[in-house]
């Protein structure tokens, strides 16, 4: 790439360039470059040809690109265990849907608009993040229940599921919870039995 000098406006004063640019180094953009001189080939006489000989191409066909759309999303998290099959997992993830959509929209709305959204995020976005949302619990839930499929998940199996050093924060929240939900018991009790009350 060879340098050109800035073009000359009729009437201005030159000006010294103060820089010198090595090879690959920055150049200043100037809008009215040159124009390129593109090579033209140079047509010559035609020979007489002796014998015709044909040449073919083969031009290598682009890998054509499926236009049906998946259902199935593809999730870029690891899940909690490796024992959950793919199969039971779509399975599930249909009839999962149905009872779960919208559960959590007012407070998903609220919470985003919390952490920086717009006052009314988008319907998209919203069902998106409620989509994120319930395919976690349901993870952690599957993972707490670990392989025996227990019927009932217990707080410490809780504690196990979310014992991961990714979920502390999670796992300290929970248990802040627990502890007010503890206070709150304690505090009822104590006004039910409290004689000056009455």
């Amino acid at each position: 790439m060879s340098y050109f000098p800035p073009p000359v406006t009729p009437g201005a004063q030159p000006t010294a360039t103060t820089a010198t640019y090595s090879y690959g180094a920055y150049q200043p953009y100037y809008y009215q470059w040159p124009p390129y001189s593109y090579a033209v080939p140079q047509q010559t006489a035609a020979r007489p040809a002796q014998s015709v000989t044909q040449t073919t191409v083969t031009v290598p066909t682009a890998t054509p690109i499926p236009t049906a759309l998946s259902t199935q999303r593809s999730s870029t998290y690891t899940p909690y265990t490796s024992y959950t099959s793919s199969s039971t997992t779509a399975a599930r993830g249909s009839r999962r849907q149905s009872s779960t959509k919208g559960l959590f929209t007012k407070e998903l709305r609220n919470l985003m608009y919390g952490f920086g959204d717009d006052r009314n995020p988008a319907n998209d976005t919203v069902n998106v993040m409620e989509e994120i949302l319930v395919e976690y619990i349901a993870d952690v839930c599957q993972a707490a229940a670990g392989p025996g499929r227990k019927s009932r998940l217990s707080i410490e199996d809780l504690r196990k599921a979310l014992s991961r050093p990714a979920d502390a924060k999670k796992l300290a929240r929970m248990e802040e919870l627990l502890f007010a939900q503890e206070d709150i018991k304690r505090a009822r009790q104590q006004f039910e039995t409290d004689p000056k009350m009455a």
